[in-house]
C-alpha cells in the first residue's frame, strides 16, 4: 500500500568474490529506500566476509564502496552477525558495519515486514 512504511531486511550469506550477489543485494536495498522504507542489511555466515575493507575491483569484481556510502546516506544500517565474525576470526571490519548479537539479529528479522535472503 502506498505511503505505508515497511521494515525491510536483506540477509546476505554470500562471500564477496565468487558471485555478484553482494553488490546486487546492495543495489536492491538502496532501491527500497526510494519508498521511504526502513531498510537494514544483515551479514550472516560467510556473508560477514563482506564486512572487511576489500578491493574487489582489483580482481575484476564490482566495487561496492560507493554503494556502501550511499546506503549510509540513505539511512540504511548494515549489521554483521557477531558470532559469524568470531567463527571466521574477523576482528576488524569497515566503519560502516555494526556488530549485532544473535538475539539482536533474531529481533531484526522477526520485526521485519519483508525479509530477503541472498545466498
Amino acid at each position: 500500500m502506498k505511503g505505508t512504511v515497511k521494515n525491510v531486511v536483506f540477509i546476505i550469506w554470500a562471500t564477496p568474490f565468487n558471485t555478484v550477489v553482494f553488490p546486487e543485494a546492495l543495489r536492491m536495498a538502496i532501491g527500497q529506500t526510494v519508498h521511504d522504507n526502513r531498510v537494514s542489511v544483515l551479514l550472516m555466515g560467510d556473508g560477514v566476509w563482506n564486512a572487511l575493507n576489500l578491493a574487489p575491483h582489483m580482481i575484476g569484481r564490482p566495487d561496492i564502496h560507493e554503494s556502501m556510502e550511499l546506503l549510509s546516506a540513505c539511512g540504511v544500517r548494515v549489521f554483521a552477525d557477531e558470532l559469524s565474525l568470531k567463527e571466521r576470526e574477523i576482528a576488524e571490519h569497515g566503519s560502516h558495519i555494526e556488530k549485532i548479537d544473535r538475539a539482536g539479529a533474531y529481533h531484526l528479522i522477526t520485526d521485519a515486514d519483508v525479509v530477503m535472503n541472498f545466498r
